[in-house]
This record gives structure tokens, sequence and C-alpha cells, in this order.
């Protein structure tokens, strides 16, 4: 259970009734917290997975865009993962794949009205750029053009 509670102004306080956190919503939004969860979710998978092929300096980066109109629905997420390991680029890439098809439960909630899209550097190498999950259905926007777009939240 999660229980929030609103402490005044824009600050609100979550615990998880193990331990607390207190949310400033004029510092980080509602939506940065919900795509932070995804990020986490899934590269937490990715950093249990290599944990054997000693996986180290895992970063992710994540892209998306939204709807213009309300809602303002999620329509594509692009997840950058960036990390090092004694694995090849093929067992990292199954790592990734395993995350966002099977295990990460935030992802699989939103992959079938997203597109989801992903990168991998792994050892500074490109294993893959840009490369959709197949299970990824989405009608609600293009795909991605170019590498400069941002999103407000």
């Amino acid at each position: 259970m999660i229980k929030i509670r609103h402490l005044g102004e824009k600050k609100y306080e979550a615990t998880n009734l193990k331990e607390i956190l207190i949310i400033d919503t004029e510092k980080y939004s509602p939506v940065e917290m919900f795509i932070t969860g995804l990020g986490n979710c899934s590269l937490y998978d990715v950093v249990e997975m290599g944990k054997k092929h000693n996986i180290k300096n895992v970063k992710m980066n994540i892209e998306y865009k939204r709807r213009e109109t309300f809602p303002k629905i999620f329509s594509e997420f692009h997840f950058v993962y960036l990390f090092d390991s004694d694995a090849d680029n093929l067992t990292a890439k199954r790592w990734v794949l395993s995350s966002l098809e099977t295990y990460c439960s935030t992802i699989n909630t939103i992959r079938n009205t997203s597109k989801i899209y992903y990168t991998i550097i792994h050892n500074g190498d490109t294993a893959a750029y840009k490369e959709m999950i197949l299970s990824g259905q989405s009608d609600n926007s293009e795909g991605f053009e170019d590498d400069d777009f941002a999103c407000v939240a």
C-alpha cells in the first residue's frame, strides 16, 4: 500500500509503510515521477540480470512524447540504456528485452498504448539503436524522426 498526504503548497508526503518520501512538485512533477518509475523498474531488472557478468556504470536516459490534447497520454518512450559488463552484446540485449517485454510491470502496463523504443550502449558499443519492442502498439503518434525532441511535464 502507498499512502500520500498533502503537506501544503505543492508538497506531498508519500509512504510505502517502510520509508517516507517528500515530493515537491515544483521540483519534480508527478509526470516526471511516473517516468522515473518506469525507467527505474526496467533498470533494476537489467542490473539484477547483469550481476553475474559484472555489470557497472549503469545509466539510463528516457525520452518521451505525449499527446497535445487532454488527456495528454503518453504516446512514445525511448529508453536509452548505457552500461558496461563482461557479457557480450547479445546477452546485454536479452537483459533489456526481458525487462521490457516480461519482467517490468510498469512498462508492461503502458506498452499497449505507447510505442516503446530502446537503445543499448554496452561497453561503449551500440548494441541496439531505437529499436521498437514488438508488443508495443499505438496509433497515438508518428515514430521518432530525430534525436532533438523534448517534453515539458
